[in-house]
């Protein structure tokens, strides 16, 4: 894939990962917002394997931070790391079908949501949501659409 297409896809995935619904909004939609930078990550990590790296994910963790406002390195630390595990569990990964991904892809991120909640709970003193259930299956209900995109996106020769 070109690498111009790809930070484009980061771009966007990172802007639609930070925004926010207007005030006017009802709350509780935005609570459904879904984690598009660790889809494409999880998504780069399966299909480039190896080449995509940690540093990657945790640079693009530590964008999330900044744009976020939040303690820097957290999300780079848990981009890190599902991207490790994307990459050392990448054939069987794989191997399940994308309803069986979705599953998987519900449990990281709940976990990792859960991470950050705590996290945030612990150095910022901020409450308690049902944001780390809400987000991660909202994106275990985006992954396979998401998976189909990205893959309609690459060139027909795969990644080199």
């Amino acid at each position: 894939m070109n690498p111009l297409i790809m930070l484009g896809l980061a771009i966007v995935a990172a802007v639609l990962s930070v925004a926010r619904l207007p005030s006017d909004w009802f709350a509780w939609i935005g609570l459904w917002q879904p984690q598009w930078l660790l889809l494409l990550l999880i998504y780069w990590a399966l299909q480039v394997g190896s080449r995509l790296g940690v540093l990657w994910a945790w640079f693009a963790g530590g964008v999330v931070d900044v744009l976020l406002g939040e303690p820097l390195g957290l999300n780079g630390i848990i981009f890190a790391a599902i991207t490790y595990l994307a990459l050392r569990f990448r054939e069987r990964f794989l191997m399940y079908g994308l309803i069986q991904q979705a599953i998987i892809v519900f449990v990281v991120v709940m976990l990792a949501q859960l991470l950050r909640t705590l996290s945030l709970n612990f150095f910022a003193n901020q409450d308690w949501n049902w944001l780390p259930l809400t987000t991660a299956l909202s994106s275990a209900l985006l992954w396979p659409y998401s998976y189909k995109l990205f893959k309609a996106l690459e060139p027909r020769r795969g990644f080199r």
